[in-house]
């Protein structure tokens, strides 16, 4: 494999850490605010799949008081979407640069097009939702949000494994390179 430098700019390194902060404050803000909701029932109703299972979900949302925030959860889902894609993007181009391998940094430029996918994705899979929350649940919709959530969280685990190598390299260079001046960024 040819090993090319292309070190991360500052800029790059101070995008990276920015959207580091600003996505994990945004999960904290938004788990506290959306309480006693969980992502984790959003998540199942995202992936429901079957128009009973997603009824059943609202069915409970609406006797324990959980629908309004449950939609106010698929809105500032919308705001999370351009957040993680960016955080997302930058960690993939900004780490590949760290293993200076130049296979790396080409297949990163790619992930800006594959989260973008995934970001569509979510939208149309939240349009589905609101869908089904304002109006009838319908199959189409269910389905749609199945499918739209499949595909981005196929696209985000592909990026995390993604950055999960690049770390893997750029710390076996920092552990076996000659020049070991920090192993941190």
């Amino acid at each position: 494999m040819k090993i090319t430098y292309a070190a991360p700019t500052t800029s790059l390194r101070r995008w990276f850490w920015w959207l580091l902060l600003m996505n994990i404050l945004f999960i904290v803000c938004a788990d506290m605010y959306l309480r006693p909701l969980t992502y984790g029932e959003l998540l199942r109703f995202e992936v429901a799949k079957e128009t009973s299972v997603a009824e059943g979900i609202v069915n409970i949302w609406k006797q324990l008081g959980k629908f309004d925030k449950a939609l106010q959860g698929i809105y500032i889902n919308c705001l999370f979407i351009g957040l993680y894609t960016a955080g997302l993007t930058v960690a993939c181009i900004f780490l590949a640069r760290l293993t200076g391998h130049e296979i790396l940094i080409r297949a990163s430029k790619t992930a800006f097009w594959l989260l973008a996918g995934a970001a569509i994705c979510d939208i149309v899979a939240n349009i589905a939702m609101v869908r089904s929350l304002h109006q009838a649940i319908t199959h189409w919709s269910v389905t749609l949000a199945y499918d739209m959530a499949a595909a981005k969280f196929s696209v985000i685990i592909l990026c995390l494994l993604f950055i999960l190598v690049c770390l893997i390299f750029w710390l076996s260079n920092k552990l076996f390179s000659r020049d070991n001046s920090s192993i941190f960024f």
